[in-house]
């Protein structure tokens, strides 16, 4: 007995401590068969979540394409003036819905209705000169058409009272020649010769004066001919007059058009998106007044990686998510495949003239479309596509 065992005689002996510690051996085993089968049965469930978990994420992997660079589009139209002048009206605000025909700005039309005013008195003053000519055309005709008329009635008559003169020459020659004959042979006096002579010399005298009066006629009908080249230089006139006419028509037309422009309508349905002017600004052509875009033409502008463009076809199915319409999918479909990547069409290119390079996976645009009826969809609202490549 140890000098412990006579200080505390109630304390156990060391063999008995060690016997009492020592852990019966199949409760031990037990024990350890319990823990590895938990193990093993956590293990099983952490690998059967993963393989939950994961597999449509594998199967998305090689059936879809997924793209987050993508935002609602829609025809956006922007309205600028084409007249210069002041704004005089504005009736719409930001969001509001507009119908074709509406009067989205007027722009002021004081000017332009005074330039109209003294084109179309120009156009009246033009046409009473074109009615002026037509009358005095109509006018001289019926005149050279008179004397045309009198100077062929005269020439008819000189040629009637020249065949009279002259047969009546031709008689009083023969009764001439008779008497002459007959006072070679002392048949007939002189006296009856001279009076045949001298009534010779009248007929032929009145034979001359009827073919001059011929001669005078048809040279009256060369005069009414000559005037009637009046015509020609009347119908000159009112040709250039007529021409005249078509450019101050042209004219009209430019300031009905400049009125026209002067009061901005839309073209179609819409919803205004932003103003650029307010009532009382002066604007010139080109300048903008507003934006709307047409809310039942949407679609989808996304880019799409390099590396995936190829999975892509026109007609592929497509799922969409709206990150304003969260817990909603949409359908749709790739309506169009773009022909260059976004780094091309930048307006500020990025060339590398120091040689040092960076590979970037590069990005090409595509278009798809969007069943998104009855819903609120707004240009530029950023979206999430899962296009499906399995076909």
């Amino acid at each position: 007995m140890t000098k412990m065992d006579e200080i505390n005689p109630a304390a156990p002996s060391t063999l008995e401590k060690d016997e009492a510690d020592t852990p019966a051996p199949p409760k031990s085993a037990a024990r350890r068969s319990r823990v590895r089968w938990t193990r093993l049965a956590l293990t099983a469930v952490v690998i059967g979540a993963v393989v939950w978990l994961g597999t449509p994420w594998i199967i998305a992997r090689f059936t879809q394409v997924h793209i987050n660079d993508a935002r609602i589009a829609a025809t956006v139209v922007t309205v600028s003036s084409e007249v210069a002048g002041r704004v005089t009206e504005l009736p719409v605000l930001v969001g509001d819905c507009v119908a074709a025909g509406d009067v989205l700005a007027s722009i002021d039309t004081e000017s332009s209705q005074s330039q109209l005013a003294a084109v179309i008195a120009k156009l009246a003053a033009t046409d009473a000169q074109l009615d002026e000519l037509e009358k005095r055309k109509y006018m001289l005709n019926a005149q050279l058409a008179a004397r045309r008329d009198a100077a062929t009635a005269g020439i008819a008559v000189a040629v009637a009272n020249h065949a009279s003169a002259l047969a009546v020459l031709r008689n009083t020659q023969t009764r001439h020649d008779r008497v002459a004959k007959l006072a070679e042979q002392n048949v007939s006096s002189q006296q009856a010769l001279d009076e045949v002579t001298m009534v010779l010399d009248s007929a032929t005298q009145q034979e001359r004066a009827a073919y001059a009066a011929i001669e005078t006629a048809r040279a009256n009908l060369a005069i009414v001919e000559a005037d009637a080249a009046q015509i020609a230089v009347l119908d000159a006139q009112i040709d250039s007059v007529r021409a005249g006419r078509t450019g101050i028509e042209a004219e009209r037309r430019l300031k009905e058009i400049d009125l026209e422009h002067r009061r901005v309508v839309t073209s179609v349905d819409g919803i205004v998106d932003a103003t650029f002017v307010d009532v009382g600004e002066y604007v010139t052509p080109g300048t903008r007044l507003l934006m709307y875009h047409a809310p039942e033409n949407i679609w989808i502008d996304a880019n799409v990686k390099e590396t995936e463009f190829s999975k892509l076809r026109v007609g592929s199915a497509a799922t969409i998510t709206v990150d304003a319409f969260p817990g909603r999918t949409f359908e749709g479909e790739v309506i169009g495949l773009g022909g260059a990547a976004t780094s091309q069409l930048a307006l500020l290119p990025s060339p590398n003239p120091s040689g040092n390079f960076t590979k970037v996976t590069q990005r090409l645009p595509i278009r798809v479309s969007i069943d998104a009826e009855g819903m609120e969809m707004r240009p530029g609202m950023m979206v999430e596509i899962y296009v499906d490549v399995a076909g």
